[in-house]
């Protein structure tokens, strides 16, 4: 869905305090009961694990899956069913952090050559072992421009891949990149059976072709418009991550209605928030489930359409709207407290390293506060007062509208005039995919995030001429040069501060003006325990300690 998540070539994006598991509280802990539902919760990584088998559960999605297959899958119901049967070479970690998967090593025998080193003793559902075939074919599966897939730009920088031994597999590089280890962490870097995608070929990861892969659940029963059911799968080659759930049976439920009767009755036992939910109150109060915040890669923000037309074209006026806009309000209209205001797009939940550096970056950064004032000066100096600024919406999904009539009255307030371009749901992700669609509008509102713990794998796909969300053809040759570097950099800290330097003229600039920095919120029925709360459920196993409270 266009407005959470861009559905092209790469999908790509928090909180203010990064915990672990150890700190721990459901968001029932909550001292204001008065006005806006703000939470005293600390945020945190996991659930405890569960500690009984729990033999079935219903998961919501906001729509039904369409496709299983790694390369072709880049929205929240795709992921999150995925992220569970196929597994990665390298994982992500709840905290943002990076660990072996289904590799034990990358190693770089030089700058422009690096080496996999697969695990033994990983099967495949049928029974059939994991090789270096098999990783060799799946990396390649992504750079084939013939399949289609979402991923080929993020393995630009691979120029041959080859089985050099029984458990390795070589990569050459037409330039050093050290982002690889994060790309294979998350659906680049999802292995699939040579054998069987070879024997489907067109038909692989749809409901003809089903799928192959060597995670804790196999797919069950899928019946398209209704249940995708992924089943345990008891060969699972790390014996200390069985799932204690039996079986997950995902339904797509797009309705707020429905999925708040739902989760109140119990028949739906769980779902990851994916836009803000207007009944989370009625929701906790109900006592059926538990609501828990965690750190988040999420960026609600607004993409300026085309930074060479319309009034937006001034950087004068972007900084203007963003004086104009009340965060606060937002925040506690839309996200009930479940968010922060944004001072960067690389917030606070995708500093997966270097933690101290991103901080002192983003302590440098003044808090997003109202001034209308000093709005209005900055629109009279750009010559902008009585133009008009269009922003793309719908009123079909409740946080596109919400958001884009809080954008209308910041930009009127401020002596802009401003018109709201209505489309369907299913029509909004147009803004995103076509270019003639673009040109109908000056902006229009996301919900981002990058595909790893690093600021610098959103700013990488704006910034950089010809990334996958250059819609607006932002041009700032110094911020790209930066992104470009801090790729190329050995060293985490040297990376870290190439990034720093691209999110200070980013920010400057305002190709994008960041919103609000929204939380990862995970309603769990109070019967069970132990999913993610992170960012993390969107690529990884999100679901391997999930079982019942004892």
């Amino acid at each position: 869905m266009q407005p959470v998540r861009r559905m092209n070539a790469m999908a790509a994006v928090v909180a203010l305090i990064l915990t672990t598991a150890g700190c721990y509280r459901s968001d029932d802990d909550r001292t204001n009961t008065s006005g806006p539902a703000v939470s005293t919760q600390e945020l945190v990584t996991t659930t405890p694990a569960g500690t009984t088998e729990v033999d079935r559960i219903t998961w919501a999605l906001y729509r039904g899956t369409t496709s299983i297959d790694p390369i072709t899958i880049g929205d929240y119901p795709e992921i999150t069913v995925t992220s569970l049967m196929c597994e990665s070479l390298f994982r992500q970690a709840p905290d943002g952090t990076v660990e072996p998967g289904l590799a034990t090593a990358l190693d770089y025998p030089d700058p422009t050559t690096a080496t996999i080193t697969v695990r033994d003793g990983v099967t495949f559902w049928d029974g059939s072992p994991l090789t270096a075939e098999d990783v060799a074919y799946s990396i390649e599966r992504n750079r084939n421009p013939k399949l289609g897939g979402y991923w080929g730009a993020l393995l630009a920088r691979v120029s041959s891949v080859q089985v050099t031994g029984p458990a390795q597999v070589t990569l050459k590089l037409s330039k050093p990149d050290y982002w690889l280890r994060n790309v294979l962490s998350f659906m680049p870097g999802m292995v699939v059976s040579k054998r069987y995608v070879e024997a489907k070929g067109k038909d692989y990861g749809t409901v003809a072709g089903g799928a192959m892969c060597t995670g804790s659940y196999q797919l069950g029963q899928w019946r398209p418009g209704e249940t995708l059911s992924v089943v345990r799968y008891d060969g699972y080659w790390n014996a200390g991550q069985r799932p204690k759930v039996r079986q997950i049976d995902f339904k797509g439920v797009p309705d707020e209605a429905a999925l708040t009767s739902a989760l109140v009755t119990g028949d739906v036992t769980g779902a990851y928030l994916e836009l803000p939910l207007s009944t989370i109150e009625q929701v906790r109060a109900s006592g059926t489930v538990k609501v828990y915040r965690g750190p988040s890669y999420l960026i609600d923000a607004l993409i300026v359409a085309d930074m060479n037309r319309g009034p937006l074209a001034d950087a004068r006026v972007r900084r203007a709207l963003s004086l104009a806009f009340d965060r606060k309000a937002y925040i506690n209209t839309l996200y009930k407290g479940t968010a922060q205001p944004a001072r960067a797009l690389g917030s606070p939940g995708t500093w997966g390293y270097e933690q101290a550096t991103f901080q002192r970056a983003w302590t440098d950064i003044p808090e997003p506060q109202v001034d209308l004032a000093a709005a209005k000066k900055l629109v009279e100096e750009a010559g902008a007062t009585g133009k008009t600024v269009t922003f793309g919406m719908t009123n079909e999904l409740n946080k596109v509208a919400t958001e884009a009539n809080a954008l209308k009255a910041a930009a009127e307030s401020i002596g802009l005039k401003a018109e709201l371009k209505g489309v369907s749901a299913d029509a909004y992700s147009g803004f995103f995919l076509d270019p003639k669609v673009r040109a109908q509008v000056d902006a229009f509102v996301t919900t981002n995030y990058p595909n790893w713990a690093d600021p610098a794998a959103l700013y990488a796909t704006l910034a950089v001429p010809g990334g996958p969300q250059d819609y607006g053809l932002y041009r700032s040759p110094q911020a790209a040069d930066l992104l470009e570097r801090a790729r190329g950099a050995s060293d985490p800290k040297e990376r870290a501060a190439l990034t720093v330097e691209a999110q200070k003229i980013i920010n400057t600039d305002l190709p994008w003006i960041p919103i609000v920095a929204p939380d990862t919120v995970l309603v769990l029925n109070a019967k069970l325990t132990g999913a993610t709360v992170s960012s993390q459920h969107l690529f990884a196993p999100w679901a391997a300690a999930l079982g019942g409270v004892g």
